[in-house]
């Protein structure tokens, strides 16, 4: 990865800045633990809750998530894609395992993380073969921008389900107070409170509603002291074939995915990540975040796309922080009062966080669009079908979903996976942009 001449002046802290004083190192280390917080919740909402493990089955799972999101964000920002950005759950095979549940029931389903692990491997193979190169060939602004924008409305949409979970009481006003709280900092903040928004949303928001009484304390108290992630918790029985190539394709979607967020991310930061960079990343991507949780029996993890918002709310970049903020998390998974800590976040709050990354994401991929060689009425018109098909497909009642084969409703029915496809063919096939003719 090398640098650009013109690196961001909005940055406190560019990519390999080193740390300024003790006080940056703890607080700043600090707001990487609790935003990873966040990738817990990704992980235990989505999935965890879906699985409906038992106190003992919980407790493994969560030491597990924790583990995967320390071990894969300390590699890559260390040997990877070396970038300030959190790892956490991928919400695209995440998605596919929760649709395993609905088509075959919860034992099915546990097929699935063993067929992620055979997804990582062929993963690793495709890197071998420079596989980055083959998707700079097909990758555009149009693209990426699209990816980037349907991350920030898919987040937002999350996030605002979050918030009204427990209707429009007093927790729905606290996560919006939280909410405006962070962009106000974010926005208006100087100096150092300028860079701390997840910080200030996790923090007070935790105290909130353990001062309120509204705290599932049951879920801190519940694992042992010191808990063993697991390996092959759910056996070694061969996953069904369908399964395998459900789980291929939506890994290799992952695959792309992480892609646009590491070009989206470095061309927020100015940086510039090279082929040789690109590759070695997708390889730690196969190996040690879609073969080994697979292994583990948890989702495939990656990069997130909200880290462009976080970067942007922060100001900060610098590996260090991170770094050190991973290794920390990794020990955190055999301290079992943890894992349910992190699980326990109160919605209001997961919600709140969401909604101040949604809105800097969303930003983010419309400046990245209208930054692309050309957006015209044809680049404007191509992007928003695909935007709102996108959407729209992913707003379809799930029994819609029925009448149609499974590998088609895991592809279509998620909104990131969709738009990708949607632009390309658009952009590339059926209005490919048509060449000036030579004088």
């Amino acid at each position: 990865m090398t640098s650009n001449n013109n690196n961001s002046s909005d940055l406190v802290y560019q990519v390999d800045d080193d740390p300024r004083s003790t006080r940056d190192w703890i607080i700043y280390t600090l707001q990487w633990v609790v935003t990873m917080f966040y990738a817990v919740v990704w992980g235990y909402a989505i999935v965890g809750i879906e699985m409906d493990f038992n106190s003992a089955e919980l407790a493994s799972y969560m030491s597990s998530i924790v583990l995967t999101i320390g071990l894969s964000t300390f590699i890559q920002v260390w040997k990877g894609h070396k970038m300030a950005m959190v790892s956490g759950p991928n919400i695209i095979p995440s998605l596919a395992i929760v649709a395993a549940i609905t088509a075959g029931g919860k034992e099915y389903a546990q097929h699935a993380f063993l067929a992620q692990t055979i997804a990582g491997l062929i993963i690793v193979l495709l890197a071998f073969t420079g596989i980055s190169r083959y998707i700079k060939k097909i990758w555009s602004p149009l693209i990426l921008g699209s990816m980037v924008m349907m991350v920030g409305l898919s987040i937002s949409g999350q996030g605002l389900k979050l918030l009204t979970e427990l209707g429009f009481g007093w927790q729905f006003g606290v996560g919006i107070a939280l909410a405006l709280g962070g962009t106000f900092l974010a926005i208006r903040g100087k100096g150092l409170w300028g860079t701390l928004p997840p910080l200030f949303v996790i923090f007070f928001g935790y105290g909130i509603f353990m001062v309120a009484g509204d705290f599932d304390w049951q879920l801190v108290q519940a694992p042992s002291t010191f808990v063993l992630p697991k390996i092959l918790p759910y056996g070694l029985s061969f996953p069904p074939l369908d399964l395998i190539a459900i789980m291929i394709v939506v890994n290799l979607m992952a695959a792309l995915n992480h892609f646009g967020n590491l070009k989206g991310y470095a061309g927020i930061v100015n940086e510039k990540i090279d082929d040789k960079s690109m590759n070695r990343s997708i390889t730690i991507l196969g190996a040690i975040e879609t073969a080994l949780p697979g292994l583990l029996g948890v989702p495939a993890t990656v990069a997130y796309g909200e880290n462009l918002g976080i970067v942007m709310l922060t100001k900060v970049a610098a590996r260090s922080f991170i770094i050190v903020a991973s290794v920390i998390f990794f020990f955190l998974a055999f301290i079992g009062p943890m894992g349910g800590m992190m699980a326990a976040m109160p919605k209001p709050v997961a919600g709140a966080v969401l909604l101040g990354i949604a809105s800097s994401v969303v930003g983010i991929g419309a400046n990245m669009m209208m930054k692309s060689p050309a957006f015209n009425r044809r680049e404007q018109t191509l992007v928003g079908f695909s935007i709102f098909l996108s959407l729209g497909l992913f707003m379809l009642p799930e029994e819609k979903w029925h009448e149609v084969p499974r590998i088609i409703t895991t592809v279509f029915s998620n909104p990131i996976i969709s738009v990708i496809i949607f632009v390309l063919i658009f952009e590339k096939l059926i209005f490919p942009k048509k060449s000036k003719p030579d004088n």
